[in-house]
């Protein structure tokens, strides 16, 4: 009989890959523990992220639109953004709902976190609700941000986990960790 169980791989190596904005990239020389072949692999460190599941106190989910290069098109996303260095998540997301919509709450709910790729890419998102919320003021974007912010009407927070306008997937686990919440 076969040995099914899985083990850690082995790192023979490590060297620093290129500098790249936002990203530390390493390459990494792993062991394959079942066959002993060897893969170099790329692991991108990045500081982890938040995004907001934002409802007002009008019953609408607020969204960003803005470019992505990755896909080459405009995306309707949740606020969302890197925590900075020593910023605990739930202040990160104060800050970017305010940064990037305009928007503040004092109801907030965490509601879990993802590996974004964990294949190669080291950070975590922390999703969060904030219902109640009001508009505070004009937004605040990073220099290489150009953002358009949407208000889209629902009927109960229970309506969000079927939302079918978010095509990321970061976006898409925050609503099924709100789905998860509501059913707990």
């Amino acid at each position: 009989m076969v040995d099914k169980s899985l083990k850690d791989w082995d790192l023979i190596k490590e060297e620093l890959g290129p500098d790249l904005p936002l990203f530390t990239a390493r390459f990494q020389h792993m062991q394959n523990p079942r066959n002993g072949k060897s893969l170099k692999a790329i692991v991108l460190e990045v500081p982890d992220t938040i995004n907001v599941i934002c409802v007002t106190k009008e019953s609408e989910i607020i969204l960003v639109e803005q470019y992505r290069f990755g896909i080459g098109k405009l995306l309707k996303e949740l606020p969302a953004g890197l925590l900075e260095d020593g910023e605990m998540p739930l202040e990160a997301a104060k800050r970017e709902l305010r940064e990037e919509t305009g928007y503040i709450s004092d109801d907030w709910t965490f509601l879990g976190k993802s590996f974004i790729n964990p294949a190669y890419v080291t950070n975590a998102c922390y999703h969060f609700l904030a219902i109640e919320s009001s508009y505070e003021g004009g937004i605040l974007p990073d220099e290489t941000e150009d953002l358009k912010v949407h208000r889209v009407k629902i009927k109960a927070v229970s309506d969000l986990s079927n939302m079918q306008i978010l095509e990321d997937a970061i976006g898409k686990a925050a609503f099924c960790a709100l789905d998860q919440y509501l059913r707990s």
